[in-house]
């Protein structure tokens, strides 16, 4: 039974610390870019603290994104969920933790007052998976290792400090996204692809 124990304790360990993909060249990024961008389902699981000129916020984060649709939702630092947002293309709809719903441009304007500023949740689907939105301009920093160590597009600028094996990808670990009235920062714990 010990022996068993320390053996699933030893896989799960190496799985943990899986070797990232080789890195690619500049020629080969513009295939993997429009891969990463096509991914059509995806949850991750982490932490995400979020500043503003006006207030801060720290705490988990749950996505699942399905296509043209996403789940999000964001924990308090003691747990419970704060906040609740469903996507569906350009349609938002906003819960709080008592369940209120909110949708259109009220829940635009309610996540505002909750986390302090606009958050770019749309284009967000994209860059978590490290890649830029397709339909904005975007200018892109690769690092020594082949991979996206920076994006700045729609006003955001993104750094990507770490990275780790999912699947075969490369898929961001650490992201740092800021833009003139917001800071967050994205670890990222669990990833899981789905076909």
């Amino acid at each position: 039974m010990i022996r068993s124990a320390a053996v699933s304790a030893v896989m799960l360990l190496a799985a943990g610390c899986a070797a990232l993909p080789p890195p690619i060249d500049a020629a080969s990024w513009a295939g993997r870019r429009a891969e990463l961008q096509a991914l059509e389902a995806w949850t991750l699981d982490g932490r995400v603290a979020v500043a503003t000129a006006a207030q801060g916020f720290s705490g988990g984060l749950a996505w699942r994104q399905n296509g043209a649709k996403a789940e999000i939702g964001l924990r308090g630092p003691f747990g419970g969920t704060a906040l609740s947002i469903r996507l569906d293309g350009e349609e938002m709809t906003v819960a709080d933790s008592g369940g209120a719903a909110i949708a259109g441009d009220a829940a635009r304007q309610f996540l505002v007052s909750e986390i302090g500023a606009p958050l770019p949740v749309a284009e967000m689907r994209y860059w978590l998976v490290g890649v830029p939105a397709p339909q904005f301009q975007y200018r892109e920093t690769m690092g020594a290792d082949g991979r996206l160590a920076a994006l700045e597009q729609a006003g955001w600028r993104l750094r990507y400090a770490r990275y780790q094996a999912v699947d075969g990808y490369a898929l961001p670990a650490l992201v740092e996204i800021n833009s003139e009235s917001a800071r967050l920062r994205l670890a990222v714990s669990r990833w899981r692809l789905r076909q």
